[in-house]
Parts: structure tokens; C-alpha cells; sequence
């Protein structure tokens, strides 16, 4: 195996993680959130006026991050379930909040995941009240498990 090639069962995820989580860097048009969104343009500069999305662009150019497209899809299902745009939007923030920690954990704790047959094994490090023990999701295919090794 040479130096550039990987196992297909083990993959170091610390520092990938951490290059993927930076989506800032990545900004799609108007014309591409609405399309991965399913929500009009004009309906897109509606929300980015009243302050329900925010536009990341320079000079006054309308580019978004990918955090915005789940923001944009949060409040389309949340309107389509009966919400006001006010309470989509706001439910759309909290559900924002709550993936970017999840987000955090991901960049924080993973350290690798590994195939066991038809298993997946992420290892998230030390466990916290015993370091010298890893946790452990054994994601197999009808449930995830967690475990001490």
C-alpha cells in the first residue's frame, strides 16, 4: 500500500472532520439555495430582508452557507407542519443551535471509525469520568450501541 493510500475499513477522522466542519468557506448563489431548497428566490429575499436568513456575501452579493440551507429547510418544514414564517424561523434557530453541537461533538470527540463486517465503530476517545477507557458506537444495522473499551 502506498504512503497516499488509506484502508477502506480505517479512516483517521480528527483532522477531517475538523476541514469538513468548516463549511464558511463554501457559499452557494440565491439560485442554488433555492433550488436545494425548493423555496423561490423571492421568497428567499423576503426572509434574507426581514432577517430570518443572512447572507454571507461581500458587496452586497447574496451568498449563503450550507448552515443556511438546513436553516431555509428547517423553516419550510416547519411552515408546511402549520408554523407562521416568525415560528418557523424561530424553531428552525433552535434546531440550528442544537446541529451545530452536535457539530461540535463530532470535531471535538471522533477519533476514528473503523468497519467490523457489516459494523461501523467510532471511536470517541477517552471517556471522560475513566480516560483510560475509549467510548464506543457500534452502529450495526438495526441499532447503535455504545460500549467501554
Amino acid at each position: 500500500m502506498t504512503e497516499q493510500q488509506v484502508p477502506h475499513t480505517t479512516m483517521r477522522f480528527q483532522s477531517f472532520t475538523d476541514a469538513m466542519m468548516q463549511e464558511n468557506n463554501v457559499l452557494i448563489g440565491i439560485s442554488e439555495l433555492a433550488k436545494a431548497t425548493g423555496v423561490t428566490p423571492a421568497q428567499l429575499r423576503y426572509w434574507l430582508a426581514q432577517g430570518y436568513i443572512q447572507s454571507a456575501g461581500e458587496d452586497k452579493k447574496n451568498k449563503f452557507t450550507f448552515s443556511t440551507v438546513f436553516k431555509v429547510r428547517s423553516i419550510k418544514i416547519f411552515q408546511s407542519e402549520g408554523y407562521t414564517l416568525a415560528a418557523a424561523a424561530k424553531h428552525a434557530a433552535q434546531y440550528s443551535t442544537l446541529a451545530h453541537k452536535i457539530k461540535q461533538i463530532i470535531s471535538d470527540r471522533l477519533i476514528s471509525v473503523n468497519e467490523d463486517g457489516s459494523d461501523v465503530i467510532i471511536d470517541f476517545g477517552p471517556f471522560d469520568p475513566n480516560p483510560d477507557h475509549h467510548l464506543i458506537a457500534r452502529v450495526a444495522t438495526d441499532k447503535t450501541t455504545f460500549e467501554l473499551n
